[in-house]
């Protein structure tokens, strides 16, 4: 019997723009993405744009902040159950920031950490 895995895809990739407009306008119009949401949660508007079945999500760079994680800001991965993927995490001797995941609404979840070379990855659950 083949065993399931908690990760079930990738959710979103986020890349930083340092004008979210003129990226926005690049991804849609040069490259063919559609619109899906823009939010603003903090400080920096999020915009969430799709291409066949990959996401990706623009990321507003405020104040001209460092681009300390990359252009390629994070990879995101789609999970059924957040909580058991952070269990999975911690049994695997992953280095976790919390143990607890960011409520988003509506039953939405999201948790940060860092893989081997520190990369930025993000578990999503819809």
């Amino acid at each position: 019997m083949e065993k399931t895995s908690l990760f079930t895809g990738v959710a979103h990739i986020g890349i930083k723009a340092l004008d979210i407009e003129k990226a926005l306008q690049f991804y849609r119009e040069v490259l063919g993405f559609r619109l899906i949401q823009r939010i603003r949660p903090g400080e920096a508007e999020l915009v969430f744009l799709e291409l066949g079945n990959t996401v990706i999500e623009l990321v507003e760079v405020v104040d001209n902040r460092t681009f300390e994680d990359g252009v390629v800001n994070h990879l995101a991965l789609r999970v059924e159950d957040i909580f058991q993927a952070i269990i999975h995490l911690q049994e695997h001797h992953v280095e976790l920031p919390s143990l607890e995941p960011m409520p988003l609404g509506e039953g939405r979840y999201n948790f940060f950490f860092r893989g081997p070379s520190g990369e930025k990855l993000e578990l999503y659950q819809e």
